[in-house]
């Protein structure tokens, strides 16, 4: 990994949010930021909190609500991955970092408060300097069951 991270032009840091409850300012605020409607509003709400409370149960739990959050940046990192191959700029997903080094620095630079977010992955991005051999991998029909 630190090669990915040492010959990269660009290291992306994608953090998530802590304690984003269901009943949280900043869910609240999140939501009224697309100007809904109260019924839909109320909807939105019901619907974080039956998720939290009774589907995954997590509401209570800050590491899992942490948890939680950090798989939704993966959302994002995909569509960053994507994109940047569709413009030809390679790029690879890096989850093996310093957390607390990379926390440290970002908080440091004024870029990161460690009370509300926390640092979920990185991603690298530029142009490779030499063509690399492709890794072997499993054949699709290892990997995949397809349901009928």
């Amino acid at each position: 990994m630190a090669n990915t991270l040492d010959d990269a032009s660009h290291v992306v840091i994608i953090v998530a949010k802590k304690n984003a409850r269901y009943d949280s300012d900043f869910l609240l605020q999140t939501l009224a930021k697309r100007n809904l409607p109260e019924d839909q509003m109320q909807m939105a709400l019901d619907r974080y909190k039956k998720f939290q409370v009774h589907d995954m149960k997590i509401a209570d739990d800050e590491r899992a609500l942490f948890e939680w959050t950090r798989k939704n940046t993966y959302i994002a990192l995909g569509n960053m991955l994507t994109g940047a191959a569709m413009l030809g700029i390679d790029s690879c997903p890096v989850e093996g970092i310093d957390y607390d080094a990379v926390t440290q620095l970002l908080t440091e630079e004024g870029l990161l408060d460690p009370e509300d977010y926390g640092v979920s992955v990185a991603a690298t991005f530029g142009y490779r300097s030499r063509e690399i051999d492709p890794k072997p991998r499993k054949p699709l029909d290892e990997l995949v069951v397809w349901a009928k």
